[in-house]
């Protein structure tokens, strides 16, 4: 009979259940991974994956790669029928021009390996260690949201990025902020990790027992001196996380982006290429700058009704920020669901019954912010995020928006 804790154990995190034939390699503290690589604590874990703090004992101390993380892929991300192409695409992207100016701003593979355990046969991906995600980042401040000249730095690192990757033929396909990485600016401030965060005791239970995350969120910014001011020069982004990435000529799925940030052509069903990608970059800046989440699709038909999502509700708030579905797409997408959804002019059919408009550069849409300053960033949202993908901009169009106003030698 189990205990109580025993059975604490099993909901923990990915759960005991997540280690199956096929699903994550069990990890334990003290493992060495590839000779050289020693697991120090766990940092986090995902769908697809678990992520770990390792040492590499190859490295001299103080190096910047002593200490990196440590992705282990489930079994059944490779070696099926449906195997991913991350580390293909990761492989890629680093062994292409580094003098290219979005090089930089990607997550880049330092190293890959396979590893045979119980569950299968795991991909391993070792990356530079990364402060924390821009999903948490903005928690710093005061008003949890970002500094202009913050969030207009991180644009511009991230539409190099994204430029980059799509010169070298892939789409990234999940651009959210779980997927942008802050770096590390000053590794010394890690020894405070190191002493404070003990890694947990494990015993080599069979089945084996996940244990909390450590991340190194809180022991690489200094908050006191740099988010109550304002300053934050020198922290830079990098875009990660290209489990469902895509090449330009061969898609893993048609069924892409997180359903909140998927782009029109998407819900439509059409052809999609790299255009997904600024559209995600537009919608995950609001959120980053403001807090807002542009769409949701949330709706409720009734007082009754606890309400749900609706497709038909995620293309009305689209419209209503946008203008009418242009005709151009419309022609491209799903007939049936077309016809079933469209007026003749690009609007969603009587639905939702009583939804009401909103207005882009709203103090509603984008709080705190001058009227100015709102229909300046309006108007980025707006040139980014194009409903016909056609018209959409290139990255020298981004960056040369009033918002960014970058100016590249």
């Amino acid at each position: 009979m189990e205990t109580q804790e025993t059975q604490e154990n099993t909901d923990i995190e990915e759960g005991r259940s997540a280690y199956r034939a096929g699903g994550f390699h069990p990890v334990y503290i003290g493992d060495i991974f590839n000779s050289h690589y020693i697991v120090c604590n766990k940092l986090g874990y995902g769908v697809y994956s678990t992520v770990w703090l390792v040492r590499d004992i190859w490295c001299q101390s103080g190096h910047e790669h002593q200490y990196v993380a440590l992705k282990v892929l489930s079994g059944d991300c490779y070696y099926t029928d449906k195997d991913i192409f991350e580390r293909e695409i990761l492989r890629h992207l680093r062994d292409g021009n580094c003098t290219k100016l979005g090089y930089p701003f990607i997550c880049h593979l330092l190293d890959d390996f396979e590893v045979e355990g119980p569950n299968g046969r795991h991909i391993c991906l070792v990356f530079p260690l990364m402060g924390e995600t821009l999903r948490s980042f903005p928690a710093w401040f005061d008003d949890g949201t970002l500094p202009y000249y913050t969030i207009r730095r991180f644009t511009i690192e991230l539409a190099l990025a994204l430029d980059y990757a799509h010169e070298r033929g892939v789409i990234h396909t999940d651009i959210q902020p779980n997927n942008i990485f802050i770096r590390i600016r000053d590794r010394t401030l890690l020894e405070g990790y190191f002493r404070d965060e003990a890694p947990t005791r494990q015993n080599r239970d069979s089945p084996y027992t996940p244990i909390p995350s450590r991340p190194v969120r809180r022991y690489y910014f200094k908050r006191d001196t740099e988010s109550e001011s304002g300053t934050l020069d020198g922290f830079s982004v990098v875009l990660g996380d290209w489990g469902v990435a895509s090449w330009k000529d061969k898609h893993l799925t048609e069924n892409i982006q997180p359903v909140a940030l998927r782009a029109p052509e998407v819900l439509l069903k059409a052809p999609w290429d790299e255009a997904v990608d600024w559209w995600s970059l537009g919608a995950v800046v609001l959120e980053a700058y403001r807090a807002i989440r542009m769409f949701t699709g949330f709706v409720r038909l009734s007082a009754e009704d606890p309400g749900r999502y609706d497709v038909r509700m995620h293309l009305a708030e689209m419209i209503d920020f946008f203008g009418p579905m242009p005709r151009t797409l419309l022609d491209k997408g799903d007939a049936e669901f077309v016809k079933d959804t469209f007026t003749a002019d690009g609007t969603v059919i009587a639905f939702p019954p009583d939804y009401e408009r909103r207005d882009l550069a709203s103090e509603n849409i984008l709080p705190g912010m001058k009227k100015g300053a709102r229909e300046e960033f309006a108007s980025f949202l707006r040139f980014v995020m194009k409903l016909d993908p056609r018209e959409r901009p290139d990255v020298m169009q981004v960056l040369r928006h009033p918002w960014l106003d970058a100016i590249l030698n």
